[in-house]
């Protein structure tokens, strides 16, 4: 896996950060404008400073945490609430779409193609 320009991300940044920028996993970076990129930038920083904070990973947005949906809190080895990773064939929090998984160069994707167009 190239990791010249996120190197050191980690996958669970990375599903869940391209998510939240409703980009699809496949989409080269190439393709990615500028404005985005900057965004994406933004939120990585935000999320792992909330990550260091918290001492775990949480990248659900207010109105998805488990409290406003009526929901069961994720119970793993993970702990973090997440979008879309480690959540392969469950609905997606945002439109019900099942979450997808795909193996891309040893490591697996998280998306959901409903939300992940770009």
């Amino acid at each position: 896996m190239d990791q010249s320009v996120f190197a050191g991300v980690g996958n669970i940044y990375r599903a869940e950060v391209l998510f939240r920028a409703r980009v699809n996993p496949y989409r080269e970076a190439r393709a990615v404008t500028r404005r985005s990129f900057e965004t994406i930038w933004a939120d990585l920083v935000d999320l792992m400073r909330l990550g260091v904070t918290a001492g775990r990973i949480d990248t659900v947005r207010p109105e998805h945490e488990p409290e406003a949906m009526g929901r069961d809190a994720r119970d793993d080895r993970h702990g973090g609430e997440v979008y879309v990773y480690g959540r392969s064939g469950l609905p997606c929090l945002v439109c019900g779409t099942r979450v997808r998984q795909a193996d891309l160069q040893g490591r697996s994707l998280y998306w959901c193609a409903r939300c992940q167009r770009r």
